[in-house]
């Protein structure tokens, strides 16, 4: 665990303690935690405040009111964004930037429905949430299940098959018609597929995560293929880059299989949960 120091950890507490008073007496809200960074023993200096109130939809609009009134007793609101429309069902979500604020520092606030924040109390994928309020006992971690999780990685092995092979097409069909930029579009979802393939072979319970957490959770090995691969100069070096993509993808998809899925994934809720903790 990285731990926050200094002037942006006193900031960070400030807003959080705020926060916590106004919510401990909103009667609407069933459960405060904080997530993100500091569920996975990760906060440092540039993290967010990641905060997850339970709470029904209808409600989200009151709810988005207190955390605002709270945090404009710390410093003055200079940025809202209304998230539209969210990740997650069952989710309304905003962020906010505050004044003299470290320069990294945002709220990151997410009103969700007790079936909503379901899937984040999975220490295994989410790390485990440091509760502030929990009235009924909605936020007790869940065990991963690992045939479920590994259902969805083979769907999405399967999709990946299916894909690579005309995303691969249509960036070589942009550079031959001399359309670098509308190539480099269709590169990246091959980019992305590249993180996922090798999210399924280094770190399979969080496969799904996309460019979150690639330097501190894959091999160095991994993170310089997508370095190789991610960072392009022109149209010329697009086309061979994109070669050398397809042939790591091929060589990937050839290598995942569901079984290897299984394996990994059952490891993982047996290896890799993160030491419980709780303030």
């Amino acid at each position: 665990m990285t731990t926050a120091g200094g002037a942006a950890a006193e900031f960070r507490r400030s807003v959080a303690a705020a926060v916590a008073a106004a919510l401990r007496d909103a009667l609407e809200v069933r459960a405060v935690a904080e997530g993100g960074a500091a569920a996975r023993r990760r906060a440092d200096e540039y993290s967010d405040l990641d905060l997850m109130i339970v709470a029904s939809l209808e409600h989200a609009d009151t709810v988005f009111e207190t955390v605002e009134r709270a945090l404009a007793c710390v410093a003055a609101i200079t940025h809202r964004w209304i998230v539209e429309p969210v990740t997650y069902a069952g989710m309304a979500q905003r962020f906010y930037f505050l004044a003299n604020a470290p320069r990294f520092f945002a709220v990151d606030c997410s009103v969700l429905t007790a079936t909503g924040i379901a899937s984040f109390l999975e220490p295994e994928r989410h790390g485990e949430m440091i509760v502030w309020l929990d009235r009924d006992g909605v936020l007790e971690p869940r065990a991963l299940d690992p045939a479920a999780l590994a259902k969805r990685q083979a769907q999405r092995l399967e999709q990946l098959r299916g894909a690579v092979p005309v995303f691969s097409m249509l960036v070589d069909k942009e550079l031959a018609r001399g359309h670098a930029l509308e190539a480099i579009g269709f590169y990246q979802v091959l980019i992305r597929a590249l993180i996922e393939l090798l999210g399924m072979k280094h770190r399979c319970e969080r496969f799904d995560f996309a460019w979150r957490y690639v330097d501190s959770e894959l091999p160095s090995q991994a993170q310089s293929t997508i370095a190789h691969h991610a960072f392009v100069a022109n149209g010329d070096a697009l086309g061979r880059l994109s070669a050398s993509l397809v042939d790591e993808l091929r060589a990937l998809l050839d290598e995942l299989s569901v079984d290897h899925a299984i394996g990994k994934i059952s490891g993982a809720a047996r290896d890799d949960r993160p030491s419980p903790s709780r303030p």
